[in-house]
């Protein structure tokens, strides 16, 4: 049942958050806190009988709390005992008795499920478009951030035999779990040892723990594969096969043995099987997920939208969604920065209405040769010249399509040239790809060379700052477990951020008034 605040006063609460300044993070969620938020927000997560719990104005103001200040449950169960700042920051007493850590997962668990974060993030875009930080020169970005996974990455063996365990525990449900059993040949699936024993300097054993853990992962996935199971059940027997496909096989002479080309969308933690391996850039990777924010208003400050998605998918990905859910919401974007992950043409060319400063990265070769733009291409006429002169041409009418196309420069040419060894090193002859967005790439390119793109460019700067002050505050690395989780939380970082910027920016006004 829902609870309320209770806003009687005492005599320990007359001089409370006196010693507290005005411009503090405590002072900024509380005033936000007894202005903006009330109980009817979070009504639709409680039952009308039973039991009134604790506001639940004090544990959402307490989970933003703990996204600041980096507290644990337990810590933050602590704190808000004995805190004062704490208590004043969720708009409780000064006698207030603390928040339960299980009442305060408790409250967590009904949010995750529900669209209260998302609802709430927006009512602070509404707040301070009224508040007057949107403006004529509103400043949108969009930027991505790697969020490193709250499992952790697992190896092989590992990984099929918790699979299996995961199996045979869901299997319980379904009161199979006996008859799954006969089918294993290994009998330590029961034992509460993370991993199988194996003697790692011993390479026989190597291979003879993970037949055996073959084996047996088969045998479970051929005998579940004639029944009809649960949803829960066959999802989980579906990614044990999936890390069976993804990390071994079976050699020329009938051995198992491990794959060792990764597969891009490999499964790495069974207790976390949403989080891929990826990475930012060239210096930046990780184990996780990939978090896209677009940001708005002076300076680019405030938050508008997240998107968060396994880190192997390319941040572009995100660009299409955030769009859709700002244009939805009414938020008008004139101008979007962002840096070259966010050139996805297919969606740019949907929405003309907004002018995209994007960069194109400069073509590359990774043996040292001529470069695509080394090339002369002419998309209006269709023609390809290279960088001794020899023009070749292609349809027009493909690319106008947004189709993609290749061109074949011919042996006759290729062998002969004198700058073969600077070109290419293929037999046949140098191929060059035709984007299906050519003309638009050319553009582009001509365009970021000149100094007024390059003044522009730099107002990205802003989105990044903004990214800084999330990902020092709870953003940086997930606290659970689950896509659906972790975007939850970034939710409730990008709150965090949008409740300062707002009251910092009501509590300059007041004082330059």
């Amino acid at each position: 049942m829902l609870g309320k605040k209770n806003n009687q006063m005492t005599f320990a609460d007359i001089d409370f958050g006196k010693r507290i300044p005005k411009d503090s993070y405590w002072h900024k969620l509380r005033t936000w806190g007894l202005e903006y938020l009330n109980e009817d927000i979070f009504a639709p997560l409680f039952s009308e009988y039973g039991r009134p719990s604790i506001s639940p104005i004090y544990t959402f103001l307490s989970m933003l709390v703990q996204l600041e200040k980096g507290y644990s449950d337990r810590e933050l169960e602590e704190e808000s005992r004995f805190d004062d700042r704490v208590k004043y920051a969720i708009t409780a007493s000064r006698n207030f008795d603390g928040i339960d850590a299980v009442t305060l997962h408790d409250h967590r668990k009904r949010m995750f499920g529900n669209k209260i974060g998302l609802e709430i993030m927006a009512k602070t875009i509404k707040d301070a478009k009224k508040a007057g930080l949107f403006s004529e020169e509103n400043l949108h970005v969009v930027d991505a951030f790697m969020v490193f996974g709250a499992a952790s990455k697992m190896d092989v063996y590992t990984l099929i035999y918790q699979g299996i365990k995961t199996v045979l525990r869901f299997s319980k449900f379904s009161e199979m779990e006996e008859q799954a059993k006969a089918v294993l040949k290994r009998d330590d699936y029961d034992a509460k040892q993370r991993r199988p024993k194996i003697n790692w300097d011993d390479p026989q054993d190597k291979i003879l723990v993970l037949e055996s853990l073959y084996n047996d992962a088969m045998a479970l996935i051929n005998f579940f594969s004639s029944f009809q199971i649960p949803e829960d059940l066959k999802c989980v027997v579906d990614r044990l096969e999936k890390i069976i496909e993804q990390n071994v096989k079976r050699d020329k002479d009938g051995r198992i043995e491990v794959v060792r080309d990764v597969s891009n969308d490999r499964i790495i933690s069974t207790t976390d099987p949403d989080m891929r391996h990826g990475r930012k850039n060239k210096f930046s990777k990780g184990n996780g997920y990939k978090c896209s924010i677009l940001t708005g208003g002076q300076k680019a400050g405030l938050v508008m939208g997240v998107s968060v998605i396994p880190a192997n998918v390319p941040e572009g990905e995100h660009l299409e969604p955030l769009l859709k859910e700002a244009v939805g919401k009414g938020y008008e974007i004139k101008e979007l920065y962002g840096d070259s992950a966010f050139s996805v043409w297919e969606v740019i060319e949907k929405y003309e209405g907004i002018d995209f400063v994007t960069k194109v990265v400069d073509s590359m070769n990774p043996d040292g040769l001529y470069t695509k733009d080394d090339f002369v291409i002419d998309p209006v006429e269709g023609t390809v010249r290279c960088p001794e002169g020899y023009e070749m041409k292609y349809d027009v009418e493909l690319t106008r399509q947004r189709k993609e196309t290749k061109v074949l420069f011919p042996r006759r040419y290729c062998g002969s040239c004198p700058q073969k060894e600077r070109c290419t090193k293929s037999k046949r002859g140098r191929q060059i790809t035709i984007h299906p967005y050519e003309d638009r790439l050319q553009q582009q390119r001509q365009y970021q060379r000149t100094q007024e793109f390059r003044e522009r460019y730099a107002k990205r700067s802003h989105g990044e700052r903004t990214i800084a002050h999330l990902t020092r505050h709870g953003a940086r690395k997930a606290r659970y477990r689950g896509q659906k989780k972790v975007l939850w939380q970034m939710v409730m970082a990008a709150i965090n951020n949008n409740v300062k910027v707002l009251m910092g920016h009501k509590l300059h006004s007041v004082w330059a008034t």
